[in-house]
């Protein structure tokens, strides 16, 4: 064996010492808590998804809370009115599957740069966590999350509107109530507030194939009634007297009146007596046999106003079938009607529950509708003004002018 091969083969072993000194000294243990990436391993590994009943959120400026109640979630804040259903079951789901990304290693003292420091401890509201905590119907707490900052990935490429890279929220720090470890997650949590109008239901009523339309204001000498025979039949005034006209096109958006209502809150409270809704009502009749009383009150700078609801139904109970239907046919006009009315059943049953109520709407749903009987009739056609003839001109329809004296 040459000198050389004999420094190389010296070499080749004293390489293989020191990687076998590292892996002896840094701990075969250390090693093999690294998960691989193919790993997953949750937040909460046992979270009762199921038993939860109770949902409060606390930021460092409010709170809500969120309860299960017989039929639907409900909003506390908004003395029970109920919850849109899915935001709070998708956020169950999330806490349930949520998993770590990364374990953070940071002490206590630290906890502000995170976000991560209690609501009534944190000296600003970016120091301060979104507190998520769970209960059973009972009230037995079943566990407790908070949420920090959400973590800002780099895009790699200039922020088109300035301020140095382009980000992306990628994910968010939290942590367990009953732990003081923190994680990246992947989730960010962004739809977790306080504000309830985020979480209320928004469900509202929904009139269509209007028969009749009938405003009643403190103004009584305004009010007007349209009405048709059919839903391809134009409006007609009701009660028209000498010389009224209805011009069509100031009347035609009466026909899809509160065909798309739409709820910002709900008022309680002192704020429900503040806000009557006894300025205008619209009483309406449909062809499905719905009747309507759409009752709001004053609109205010913000183009905002209160209303509330009465809605009733008369549904016929039977198709009444026509002389020369086959069997066939009979089966499958009777289902189509059956199905019709049931679906109209359901629709009265949601309405229904918006009674006694006073909901914050925006003022364009009736803004285009409310007229008063003047406003809705056509333009009088000026009359032409009186033709001047020259003198000894006869033109028809008019008397021959007299010529002038003489001049003496």
């Amino acid at each position: 064996m040459g000198t050389k091969t004999l420094i190389r083969l010296l070499l080749a072993l004293a390489v293989i010492g020191a990687v076998a000194a590292i892996i002896h000294f840094t701990g075969g243990g250390s090693l093999s808590t690294v998960s691989s990436s193919t790993d997953k391993k949750k937040v909460y590994p046992d979270f009762p998804l199921n038993d939860a009943a109770r949902v409060v959120i606390k930021e460092k400026d409010g709170s809500i809370t969120l309860t299960k109640g017989e039929t639907s979630w409900e909003v506390s804040e908004r003395e029970g009115y109920p919850a849109n259903a899915e935001p709070v079951i998708l956020l169950l789901r999330k806490v349930w599957d949520v998993n770590i990304v990364q374990p953070i290693t940071i002490g206590r003292s630290q906890y502000g740069r995170l976000g991560l420091i209690t609501p009534d401890e944190a000296t600003t509201p970016e120091e301060a966590a979104t507190l998520l905590t769970f209960q059973d119907k009972d009230g037995k707490e079943l566990g407790a999350l908070w949420l920090g900052k959400i973590y800002e990935r780099s895009e790699g490429r200039p922020d088109p509107f300035g301020g140095g890279m382009a980000t992306t929220e990628a994910g968010r720090y939290v942590k367990r109530g009953d732990s003081n470890a923190v994680y990246l997650v992947s989730e960010t949590f962004s739809e977790v507030k306080t504000d309830p109008t985020g979480w209320i239901d928004k469900t509202f009523f929904k009139i269509e194939k209007i028969k009749s339309i009938e405003i009643m204001s403190k103004e009584k000498e305004g009010d007007w009634k349209l009405e048709r025979a059919a839903e391809s039949d134009d409006f007609t005034l009701a009660s028209a007297v000498t010389g009224e006209s209805l011009d069509q096109a100031k009347v035609s958006a009466m026909k899809s009146a509160f065909s798309n209502a739409q709820l910002e809150d709900v008022f309680i409270g002192e704020e429900k007596k503040e806000n009557p809704t006894d300025t205008t009502t619209f009483k309406i009749v449909t062809f499905d046999g719905f009747n309507y009383e759409v009752s709001v009150g004053e609109k205010n700078d913000l183009n905002e106003l209160p209303l509330s609801l009465k809605v009733a139904a008369t549904l016929p109970e039977k198709r009444e079938a026509g002389e020369e239907e086959s069997a066939e046919e009979k089966t499958k006009l009777d289902k189509e009607f059956d199905d019709r009315i049931a679906g109209l059943k359901k629709k009265l049953e949601q309405e229904k529950k918006l009674e006694g109520h006073v909901f914050k709407v925006r003022s364009f749903m009736v803004d285009s509708i409310t007229k008063k009987r003047g406003e809705l009739m056509a333009e009088k056609p000026e009359s032409p003004a009186e033709a001047e003839v020259a003198p000894g001109i006869t033109l028809p329809g008019l008397p021959p002018q007299a010529a002038p004296a003489p001049a003496n």
